[in-house]
């Protein structure tokens, strides 16, 4: 509907647009949240957050949580 109004719509799960950051729903919320704290507070917070959570749903690994002990088997494997 966005798009029959003209606006431009990005195909993205957040976007951070200046001091405004969106994202397409409440897991696309959690990756935004953790980009969100890595912009705020360095990637070594923002490890510690997706550690404590266990949130790894993509690529994306913040910090150095894969040498943590505490960290998923798959997460340490690389």
């Amino acid at each position: 509907a966005l798009r029959d109004l003209g606006v431009p719509v990005l195909e993205q799960r957040f976007v951070h647009d200046g001091p405004v950051w969106t994202s397409a729903g409440v897991s696309a919320g959690t990756d935004m949240m953790l980009a969100y704290i890595a912009h705020v507070a360095g990637v070594d917070a923002a490890g510690k957050v997706q550690l404590s959570a266990e949130y790894y749903p993509a690529a994306t690994r913040y910090g150095r949580q894969a040498e943590d002990p505490r960290a998923p088997a798959y997460v340490r494997a690389g």
